[in-house]
């Protein structure tokens, strides 16, 4: 996802909070200067703040049960580090989680160290800026879901293209744009998709901007990345705030953004009564070297779904028309 655009007001309910706050000393190896952790099916979230610690642990096993649910598989486990302290956390500790059973090792900023990153690349008026000084819980909803946006990734690509799942993000992968961004999307809290799904109906009735067809859309890079854009230096996910000059173009990227949400949407629902995991069974024919297309000749009937990519094309206009009502 893009990290530049200034972020759009999103108000969060609270959630149920799936883990309780727990010391180093409870099912977490201890890391000097990280205190808290809580452990679960997801992996490890550690930081200093465990108000922080507790409120991710949750959003994190939310994400993979719905990772389970969405590609018929279990995702790999994590161990997130809000706000490691530089250089206390070795490279023995690490491997301490590594043989616990981390797939990933990820160090990220926390809440308030994210507001800082964002605050650095703006003006001081800048509307957005104003805005989350004085609505602290619309920055706080945005930390919590960029994050599970971005480690989305990092769980797609460690289950289908592990060597990419270990030294990027994203913005090397080797599926589609669209199936990339689709796969963190889906990780989401449904409570922050809407404003996709709403941004969609309203194009779905704009003629100056007609969406793009089934088979331009699939081949689409996204506009929202800037072009040239680099693996981060170390391994892992890199979590980087560029200025509007840096970034890549805004307006198309939010339109692009809310196209591949109703198409994630279109394919789940589409396919809910005949099988689920359908973005697990399109990604597994992809990493073996095969297109949509191809799944969806050989496999696409066996999720209800025509066998032609004209047939899906129909079929995902008829869906969009219902859905702009």
């Amino acid at each position: 996802m893009a990290l530049s655009r200034s972020p759009t007001p999103v108000l969060l309910p609270v959630l149920l909070l799936l883990a309780g706050a727990a010391r180093a000393d409870t099912g977490c190896p201890p890391l000097p200067g990280l205190d808290h952790c809580v452990a679960g099916a997801h992996g490890w979230v550690y930081g200093a703040d465990a108000a922080q610690v507790r409120m991710l642990g949750g959003d994190l096993a939310a994400s993979a049960e719905a990772f389970e649910r969405h590609f018929a598989r279990a995702p790999l486990r994590l161990a997130v580090l809000l706000d490691a302290p530089q250089g206390r956390i070795g490279a023995d500790a690490r491997g301490r989680l590594l043989a616990a059973g981390a797939a990933q090792v990820v160090d990220w900023p926390g809440m308030q160290a994210f507001q800082a990153a964002r605050e650095s690349t703006q003006p001081a008026d800048d509307p957005g800026r104003r805005l989350l000084a004085a609505n602290p819980a619309i920055g706080q909803a945005i930390w919590r879901n960029l994050t599970r946006h971005e480690l989305g990734h990092v769980l797609f690509n460690l289950a289908y293209w592990p060597d990419l799942g270990r030294t990027s993000g994203h913005g090397h992968a080797r599926s589609p744009d669209w199936l990339n961004e689709a796969a963190a999307m889906v990780l989401e809290a449904d409570e922050l998709v809407a404003q996709r799904r709403r941004l969609l109906r309203g194009m779905g009735g704009d003629p100056a901007q007609p969406l793009p067809a089934l088979a331009e859309f699939l081949a689409m890079a996204n506009p929202a990345r800037p072009v040239g854009q680099a693996a981060p230096a170390a391994r892992g996910v890199s979590l980087v705030y560029r200025s509007p000059a840096e970034s890549g173009d805004a307006a198309a990227g939010a339109r692009y953004y809310a196209q591949v949400q109703g198409w994630a949407d279109f394919l789940v629902q589409a396919t809910a009564a005949t099988r689920a995991g359908v973005l697990g069974s399109i990604s597994g024919r992809i990493a073996a070297g095969g297109s949509f297309e191809d799944w969806l000749g050989e496999t696409g009937p066996a999720f209800g779904l025509p066998g032609t990519l004209p047939a899906l094309d129909r079929q995902w206009q008829a869906w969009l028309q219902a859905a702009a009502r």
